[in-house]
């Protein structure tokens, strides 16, 4: 599954991962009281014993580069049985690749990067340097073995490390590639980042991840940021700028195809899908 579209002079492309299937809210959203939260998402027509995200990969053509933005969770299925679809989706929109010459993370986790390598050991996109903030990288590469952890670190391992000599590190406020610009937004990894492209998109990662709430809550702490406080001082920074200065928005979970607008309501925000 992919769209195609325009951000400023660049051609863009959304490919699918397929759909991630988590926890019931109040397990996630720390915070707000169960009802509050279930009245948010029954008011969008959403189901509250389970979250339910999309995985949206940005493919992006600018100054002669194919750049993909994160890459999915590959061939596991932790979050359901309907992830995994990047390669079929860059198969069905004739994308080679081998034609992938950047891959950009926002940040390690399982959903974002375990699609860099193929179940045989080798690269998915042979051609391509890696890009990332150094924290996030140096994060996982330091930390010693702990149970909360253990998987991920596992993954950066088995995804990353291999490929350690092509990988090249985002400082925040840097055009790496031609407009592409890095935005250090920490809190739900140490180096996590937003991107910014041709002054008015922004590819907004998992700093709010959640159509509506974190929206709707974005004071609340999640249960997916390895720093809660930083995490939601972040969010609410991030959205408020989306929202004052009328960013338009790439929501890597957001419903598909994740394209929209954030916009001050009461005295929080709202998503508008478009």
């Amino acid at each position: 599954m992919f769209h195609r579209f325009q951000v400023g002079a660049m051609n863009a492309t959304i490919v699918s991962d397929g759909p991630l299937v988590l926890p019931a809210a109040p397990r996630i959203f720390r915070g707000p009281d169960a009802a509050a939260i279930n009245g948010a998402l029954e008011a969008a027509g959403l189901d509250t014993n389970h979250v339910r995200v999309e995985q949206n990969c940005l493919l992006l053509e600018t100054g002669g580069r194919k750049i993909l933005f994160d890459n999915g969770l590959g061939s596991e299925k932790l979050y359901g049985p309907d992830s995994g679809k990047l390669m079929t989706g860059l198969a069905e929109a004739d994308i080679d690749p081998s034609s992938i010459d950047a891959l950009v993370l926002t940040h390690a986790h399982s959903d974002h990067c375990w699609g860099t390598m193929a179940d045989d050991g080798t690269p998915n996109f042979p051609n391509a340097t890696v890009y990332l903030a150094q924290a996030e990288l140096e994060f996982w590469e330091s930390n010693p073995p702990n149970e909360r952890l253990e998987r991920s670190i596992a993954g950066v391992r088995k995804h990353l490390l291999p490929l350690r000599d092509r990988i090249q590190f985002v400082r925040d406020g840097e055009e790496f590639l031609p407009g592409v610009q890095g935005w250090l937004t920490p809190g739900h990894t140490p180096g996590h980042m937003a991107y910014l492209f041709a002054g008015n998109w922004c590819l907004t990662g998992d700093v709010a991840f959640h159509d509506p709430l974190s929206y709707a809550f974005p004071e609340s702490l999640s249960a997916f940021d390895g720093d809660r406080e930083q995490g939601a001082e972040t969010r609410q920074r991030l959205l408020a700028r989306l929202a004052d200065e009328r960013i338009a928005v790439i929501g890597y979970h957001h419903p598909w195809p994740g394209l929209g607008r954030v916009e001050r309501f009461g005295g929080s925000f709202r998503f508008i899908a478009g």
